[in-house]
C-alpha cells in the first residue's frame, strides 16, 4: 500500500512539471486593430511557396522554411497598403508558439505579437520590452539571437524560435510579399 502510494507521488510530481497552460493572447482579427488601428481594410491571404521561393528564403536568411506557405493580411487606409501581417510560428521547448510581424512597408519590422502560447515556460517572450527589440529591424539587421536580439534566461529556446521566425518573416517579406504587391500595383518598385 505505501508502494502505491510512493509510485502515485512520484508520478504526480514528475507529470505536473510538464503540464502545459496553452494561452490565448490575440486571434488574428483581433492582432489587426492591434498591429495597424488605423487601417479600414485588411485582406487575408494565402501563398503556397514554389521550391525556388523556398530556396531563395533560406539562401537570404540561412533558414529552413517550416511550413508549405505563408498566410498574410495586407493592412489598408484609404485603399492604400499601409503594413503587412504575416503569420509564422516557431517550437518553444516543445510545442508551438503562434505569432505574427507586422511589417511596414518599406519591410521594417513595425511589431510583433503572441497569438498562441502552449508551454509553461518561456512564456517571457510575450513581454512588451523583449518584442520591442524587433522594431524597426529589416533584412539587414542583426536578427540573431544573442546577435542583436538579447535573451530571457529561462526562455532561450522561445527566445531563439521568435527570433528565427521574425527573421524568416523579414526575408519573406523581400522574396515573395513584396514582389506580390509590387505585381498587383499595390506598392511602387524600389
Amino acid at each position: 500500500m505505501v508502494k502505491t502510494y510512493l509510485i502515485l507521488a512520484v508520478v504526480i510530481v514528475f507529470t505536473s512539471n510538464y503540464s502545459v497552460e496553452a494561452k490565448t493572447y490575440l486571434t488574428p482579427t483581433q492582432a489587426e486593430k492591434v498591429c495597424f488601428p488605423t487601417a479600414d481594410k485588411f485582406e487575408w491571404k494565402t501563398h503556397r511557396y514554389s521550391r525556388d521561393e523556398i530556396q531563395k528564403i533560406y539562401d537570404a536568411s540561412s533558414l529552413k522554411v517550416i511550413d508549405p506557405g505563408l498566410w498574410y493580411c495586407t493592412a489598408y487606409k484609404d485603399n492604400k497598403v499601409i503594413g503587412v501581417i504575416a503569420f509564422d510560428r516557431c517550437i518553444g521547448k516543445h510545442l508551438f508558439i503562434d505569432f505574427v510581424i507586422a511589417i511596414t512597408p518599406d519591410g521594417q519590422v513595425k511589431q510583433v505579437e503572441i497569438l498562441n502560447y502552449r508551454e509553461s515556460w518561456g512564456y517571457e517572450v510575450r513581454r512588451e520590452g523583449w518584442r520591442n527589440q524587433f522594431v524597426g529591424k529589416d533584412t539587414a539587421a542583426k536578427l540573431d539571437h544573442n546577435n542583436g536580439i538579447t535573451n530571457i534566461s529561462g526562455a532561450t529556446l522561445s527566445c531563439r524560435g521568435v527570433a528565427r521566425g521574425v527573421k524568416r518573416i523579414c526575408h519573406t517579406w523581400g522574396v515573395v510579399v513584396h514582389p506580390a504587391l509590387v505585381a498587383a500595383g499595390r506598392l511602387p518598385k524600389q
